[in-house]
């Protein structure tokens, strides 16, 4: 049997924010689909939001994903996600090989550094 990743979604408690955040600050291309869900493409990843009513428990408080978005400059990186006014769940450090960001509802993303062509 082979297993092979499909879509991911996102559950969020304001589309609008979370649009704003994945498409406008991290660049995944968004499309509305006739049901009215937003689809976000990411490369080859593609992404679901999904609104939910129930307001998410506080960041690390129950089991949860943690998703990988790979910069060629972290450096960079932490400078953008600053000027964007980004929540951030680790700060970077000289030398540190990531951080980490949180979305809207507090979800994770680490923010990793690109190593010689490969994660």
């Amino acid at each position: 049997m082979k297993l092979e990743p499909g879509e991911i979604n996102i559950i969020c408690s304001d589309v609008h924010r979370s649009l704003h955040f994945y498409g406008d600050t991290l660049g995944f291309l968004p499309t509305l689909d006739a049901e009215g869900f937003y689809h976000l493409r990411a490369g080859a990843a593609q992404y679901l939001l999904l609104p939910t009513a129930r307001r998410r428990p506080p960041p690390g408080s129950t089991p949860e994903f943690s998703m990988d978005l790979v910069v060629d400059n972290l450096r960079e990186a932490y400078a953008y996600f600053q000027a964007h006014g980004v929540v951030f769940a680790q700060d970077w450090r000289d030398g540190a090989a990531m951080f980490a960001i949180r979305d809207p509802d507090g979800l994770p993303w680490e923010i990793i550094q690109r190593r010689n062509g490969a994660i």
